[in-house]
């Protein structure tokens, strides 16, 4: 039974990073319409890359394989791993603090943040050490949450409007060039609905009931998501994405 699931967890992985390739998240993943709204709205921004990238936090490096043929290197920073930290298939390739980046001042053309400006106590300092580091005509590609569950506790902080992020990258010194929310009022409902389901309903686990679980997953996430796309209300959304520049100081 263990190697079955192991065999099946592989496949699953393969899958996955195939899906990924062509801007998809698989169906049966309990997170599809956050993550389907991150993977989406940085394939749209992906444009914008360029030259030497860092990805900020970077984890798994999980989108590397959307940017590494658009950018000349692809460098992935994030804290040393803990006793209590997910094994990654992908490690960083420097350890070190977002909020002081073992970096000289202009070293990289582009910066990727997705998903961890609420994991530091001091975000602006993030932005700032990202500014400092990042190359005149540069351009950060970061996303945010608005809403979702406490998770990496105890190191979940904040939640981001539209209108804090544009204060907080602009203080920093960027230039916006957009803020547009990755998901509407119902594409939240059903990712609420589907993590219930997946995280929180009382569900003994083995290998029936996991697939059962994303089953369930899947049906639900996929009417809430067709509804989203046609009744589009963005004044709730699961968070954001930001593109913004550095000016040179002579184009200020």
């Amino acid at each position: 039974m263990k190697n079955i699931s192991i065999n099946l967890k592989e496949l699953y992985r393969n899958r996955n990073k195939k899906l990924l390739m062509n801007g998809k998240i698989s169906i049966l993943e309990p997170d599809k319409i956050e993550k389907q709204s991150i993977l989406t709205s940085l394939l749209k921004a992906k444009v914008y890359a360029k030259g030497i990238l860092l990805d900020l936090g970077c984890g798994g490096k999980p989108y590397e394989i959307i940017f590494s043929d658009i950018v000349e290197e692809y460098i992935g920073i994030d804290l040393p791993p803990t006793k209590t930290s997910n094994k990654q298939i992908k490690k960083p390739d420097v350890y070190g603090s977002a909020l002081k980046l073992p970096f000289k001042s202009e070293s990289f053309d582009t910066i990727l943040c997705t998903q961890v400006l609420e994991h530091v106590p001091e975000p602006k300092k993030l932005l700032e050490e990202a500014f400092r580091v990042l190359k005149g005509d540069g351009y950060l590609i970061m996303t945010a949450p608005m809403t979702w569950g406490l998770h990496e506790i105890p190191h979940d902080y904040y939640r981001f409007t539209k209108y804090g992020l544009e204060y907080l990258v602009q203080s920093a010194g960027f230039k916006i060039i957009y803020i547009r929310p990755r998901s509407g009022f119902w594409g939240v409902i059903g990712q609420k609905i589907s993590s219930w389901i997946y995280y929180f309903g009382r569900i003994p686990k083995n290998i029936f009931n996991e697939i059962i679980k994303r089953i369930l997953c899947a049906v639900v996430q996929s009417i809430f998501s067709i509804l989203d796309k046609f009744n589009e209300i963005e004044s709730e959304t699961l968070g954001y994405i930001v593109v913004a520049k550095k000016v040179k100081k002579d184009e200020k």
